[in-house]
């Protein structure tokens, strides 16, 4: 039996046991990313009109819509060997899918999960987020951005990933593993240079490691994005963080080594999240 999976957290990439395919078409793909994040719910046939703009680019736009339905539902049983994957309920459609056969889903449900358990078990928490986290290959719902059911869905989904990290830091940083709390949230910072609250992660992290002149750059460098792109001065969390500053006394030698002027290590590839 096929089992299919479909993965909505980067490219459209639609897996049949241990083949891989993707639709030839803009609009297949655009459907059937739609259909995943809705999984076995229905979407209605005026959404995805409304979401290909059927109405503004062919003269018959549920015609059209059907005809696209058609060739998708095809193209699955071509791969599947099954005949029910999208099925016609009311006035739209449903796929025929476990949501957990869906990335963004298991993605949701991990996230989920380990906010619950937050913070009384950051180890656990931790590796939760860690493997949810791993599911992103790039930018979510990427082949459904041009309609509002797309966008709204990344957006959704992107804040759930942004809140997922930043509950992983602070996993991280309940188990003083500071490195790996510095080097995330660098990259995490690079892609989003706003987020005040990771920025204050960021200082914490360096001011627990004792290196004291980048903690106070890194404050000096969010003061400057935040008062360029948004006219504001930091807030609370941030501030908070750079008035630890303050207060800063060497860390202990490790090892017999002064880290403070040492470098942070090039990070490898299993220490950075997605």
């Amino acid at each position: 039996m096929t089992v299919v999976s479909i993965d909505i957290l980067g490219p459209l990439r639609v897996r049949f046991s241990n083949n891989e395919a993707t639709p030839n078409g803009a609009k297949l793909r655009a459907i059937l990313t739609i259909l995943a994040f809705r999984a076995d719910t229905e979407v209605m046939r005026d959404e995805l009109i409304d979401e290909l703009d059927l109405m503004h680019t062919t003269g018959d736009a549920v015609n059209a819509l059907h005809a696209h339905v058609a060739r998708l539902r095809r193209w699955l049983r071509h791969y599947s060997r099954k005949t029910n994957l999208i099925e016609t309920v009311g006035l739209g459609y449903r796929l025929n899918l476990d949501r957990g056969r869906v990335d963004a889903h298991r993605f949701l449900d991990l996230t989920e999960r380990a906010h619950g358990l937050a913070p009384k078990a950051p180890s656990v928490v931790a590796d939760m987020l860690k493997d949810a986290l791993s599911l992103w290959r790039g930018d979510a719902m990427l082949d459904a951005l041009n309609g509002r059911l797309g966008r709204a869905a990344a957006d959704e989904l992107n804040n759930w990933r942004a809140s997922a990290r930043e509950t992983l830091i602070d996993a991280w940083l309940s188990l003083e593993n500071d490195l790996q709390v510095v080097l995330n949230a660098r990259k995490f910072i690079a892609e989003n240079p706003l987020n005040e609250s990771m920025h204050a992660r960021h200082i914490r992290a360096l001011n627990r490691m004792g290196r004291y002149a980048e903690a106070v750059e890194a404050y000096r460098s969010a003061e400057k994005v935040l008062d360029e792109e948004l006219g504001v001065k930091p807030g609370r969390e941030l501030r908070a963080a750079a008035a630890a500053l303050a207060t800063f006394t060497p860390a202990p030698l490790a090892m017999g080594l002064d880290l403070q002027g040492e470098d942070i290590p090039y990070p490898n590839a299993d220490q950075l999240c997605p």
